[in-house]
């Protein structure tokens, strides 16, 4: 009897499971869509990189041997298809006076350079979208990325350290009206983090950010008329440094905040089969989105170990052109400048500063790449020469701005061939 009863039961239940199927095939419409990619590439210096060294941003200087040559002055090649990507587009029934939508996107990249062939979420947010407003809640593009307004390249890093470069969980709410949308956003860290000063069993990659309390806030405008684009935008931030600090006197909970802001403005114009992309940046402690600089301690207590800190300011700007259709030809060219610190710098008694980012001693920077791209269907042929060169402080520092007396080049050439499979 229980088991005519069971089998029953469990019919029932397949039969309202499939009469949900069918309910749910007419409410949602799932498009994947993806490509499978792989390029080979060759540096001559090794670098601040991500992926296997897909992910490229600044050579990185340690130092020169007895001969006087670079130790990372390194030839070195390699062959990988770890950027392939798979997503679906999810598109749902009306929920509140508003269609819904949702983004689901993975790829093999990883989450750290130890594990680069993790499978990761990339995007992962759904939205609700009004006749004139937008909102969105989830990890995706931050807003510092500029919506479309981003360098054509073939390099996976898509321009950065020059663009920002960063996914973040967010609530992000667009109002457009007529051709400007206006957004704000609250925004917190995930793999792209501000840099924390101590290491403990508490320290987790977010962790400067989630102990600052507060999310970083922004606010950007864009405006879109006749293949004209132009925008602008505002970012404030707190971290918190530490969580504990150790002085003559003992070792005491630390108590000390740092709060940066930064800012951004681009302009894109596309008019046929030419299109022109140009930022700029400038802020503090921007390493969350992948611009270099970061912060430092500016006083210190002797006796409690507490301290105060001040933010390294930087600048970056790029120019991408590119024209052409099947055949495509394009220039990348970008140049970032460390501005020093707001404030002094401490000294703590061996004629060093103490500090966190992400190579606050890189004076300043630049790239320059051109690209020749075949657009065929679904297949896209890209062959790139990128050269970035970054100028290490050397020499005597100068604690009242964080700069050096002078500097040492390192220049990375890197040839990339890629080829992607759209899908």
């Amino acid at each position: 009897m229980f088991k005519k009863l069971f089998g029953v039961i469990l019919m029932f239940g397949l039969i309202a499971e499939s009469s949900a199927q069918e309910v749910n095939k007419k409410n949602f419409n799932l498009d994947f869509y993806g490509f499978v990619r792989n390029e080979i590439f060759v540096d001559t210096y090794k670098g601040i990189d991500a992926a296997y060294e897909l992910f490229y941003l600044v050579p990185y200087y340690t130092g020169q041997d007895d001969n006087g040559k670079d130790f990372n002055q390194q030839t070195s090649s390699n062959l990988s298809a770890i950027a392939s990507r798979l997503g679906v587009k999810v598109n749902g029934p009306e929920i509140f006076g508003a269609t819904t939508s949702a983004t689901l996107e993975f790829d093999f990249v990883g989450i750290v350079k130890t594990e680069p062939t993790l499978f990761r979420i990339r995007h992962a947010s759904m939205s609700f979208n009004w006749e004139k407003s937008k909102l969105l809640i989830g990890q995706t593009w931050h807003p510092f990325w500029g919506g479309g307004c981003y360098p054509t390249v073939g390099s996976l890093n898509t321009g950065a350290p020059f663009q920002a470069f960063s996914r973040a969980p967010q609530i992000r709410y667009d109002v457009k009206t007529g051709t400007v949308t206006f957004t704000g956003a609250v925004v917190y860290e995930n793999q792209y983090t501000s840099k924390v000063m101590e290491s403990s069993v508490f320290t987790t990659p977010t962790q400067a950010q989630r102990n600052g309390a507060m999310p970083e806030f922004v606010v950007a405008a864009e405006y879109n008329k006749n293949g004209l684009t132009f925008g602008a935008g505002a970012e404030v931030k707190r971290i918190k440094p530490r969580m504990t600090v150790t002085g003559t006197d003992g070792k005491f909970n630390a108590e000390e905040y740092l709060t940066s802001s930064g800012f951004m403005t681009y302009l894109k114009y596309k008019s046929g089969m030419f299109k022109m992309t140009a930022k700029g940046y400038y802020g503090q402690n921007m390493t969350h989105l992948c611009f270099l600089g970061g912060y430092g301690v500016a006083t210190r207590n002797t006796a409690t170990g507490e301290e105060t800190y001040t933010n390294y300011n930087n600048f970056t700007s790029l120019l991408n052109l590119v024209y052409g259709k099947k055949w495509q030809g394009g220039l990348f060219l970008g140049y970032g400048d460390n501005l020093g610190t707001s404030d002094p710098l401490h000294d703590n008694g061996s004629g060093k500063a103490i500090t966190a980012g992400l190579f606050p001693n890189i004076q300043d920077f630049y790239r320059i790449s051109p690209h020749i791209a075949l657009n065929v269907s679904k297949l896209r042929l890209v062959a790139e020469y990128e050269m970035t060169t970054a100028n290490y402080g050397v020499g005597g520092f100068n604690f009242n701005d964080g700069l050096f007396a002078g500097t040492h080049q390192a220049t990375n050439n890197r040839i990339i061939l890629m080829m992607t499979y759209l899908f």
